[in-house]
């Protein structure tokens, strides 16, 4: 829903900055409306996106389509970093070292200080949707209050010096190369298999070992499948003398109180060892290890 009511803002505010443009002549509104329409095509995307994350998992896709999101957020972040950014920071170069006549000063700044404090509001409104391709969003919009903010200065600052505007264009396209990468950088690290925190394996530990079937936890590995979904895979050793029976009843109530008390849990595989075996203590051992050094 905030997608589509962000796009619907982007497209109002695309037709009025060509509009500015075309009658004042200022770099830094045409840069604006670029980027508005930048804005658009990768809000398109990140819709899309979201309609194939919500699909069920399949047979080619067994854990689902929650990354779907991720993806969609980290082009996003590509697109703001060589598209918008780098486009903008050469237009604003060029302003720079050859500045061009302007006109209607007055008109052209109260284009930019309306549509920045429409950004604005939609702004602060988004800040209660956490999606991933929501976050993605919310990151354009302060990418475009604060351009709109320094364009907004570089058109009343250009009258009397006329450089400001292309000095301006490029520190914003900085700014929106920064905010970029950051969200680049984390949808990245989530495509990458990322885990949890260590509270959440100590909380698996601590739901495991309440049975007393269970002789110890071991080889946990989490990791993020989607927003709030987890892939839990664990190993646990009980008595040599289980049935196959009762070692399956076991594992399936460890599933089921696993996914009451953590529901972030999407998926669990729980491996079942004898006692006495060695175990292959791996990833959970090493992150349990760093914790009790703390």
């Amino acid at each position: 829903m905030l997608l589509k009511k962000v796009m619907t803002i982007y497209i109002l505010l695309f037709a009025a900055r060509v509009v500015g443009y075309l009658i004042s002549g200022f770099l830094v509104i045409l840069a604006e409306a670029l980027h508005s329409l930048v804005d658009i095509v990768v809000l398109i995307v990140l819709h899309y996106a979201s309609k194939i994350s919500e699909k069920p998992a399949d047979y080619g896709h067994p854990l689902g389509h929650g990354l779907a999101r991720n993806l969609s957020s980290m082009v996003a972040g590509i697109v703001f970093i060589t598209v918008v950014s780098l486009e903008l920071f050469v237009e604003g170069f060029r302003r720079f070292l050859n500045p061009s006549e302007v006109y209607m000063p007055g008109f052209a700044l109260s284009i930019m200080i309306v549509t920045t404090l429409v950004l604005l509001a939609v702004f602060l409104y988004s800040r209660k949707y956490q999606l991933p391709e929501e976050v993605a969003a919310r990151f354009e919009l302060k990418n475009d209050v604060i351009s709109g903010t320094g364009g907004s200065i570089g058109i009343a600052l250009s009258t009397f010096y006329p450089h400001v505007d292309g000095l301006l264009s490029m520190i914003i396209a900085l700014i929106i190369a920064y905010n970029g990468y950051i969200l680049f950088r984390s949808n990245a690290e989530m495509l990458l298999g990322m885990s949890p925190d260590d509270s959440f394996y100590r909380k698996v530990r601590s739901v495991v070992e309440e049975f007393r079937e269970v002789e110890n936890v071991h080889d946990i590995i989490a990791t993020y499948m989607g927003k709030d979904s987890i892939h839990l895979d664990m190993h646990i050793a009980v008595r040599g003398d289980m049935t196959v029976r009762e070692a399956d009843e076991l594992t399936e109530e460890i599933a089921r109180k696993l996914r009451k008390e953590m529901p972030e849990i999407a998926y669990a595989i729980i491996h079942v060892c004898s006692v006495g075996r060695e175990d292959l203590r791996t990833t959970y051992d090493k992150i349990m290890g760093r914790i009790e050094r703390r």
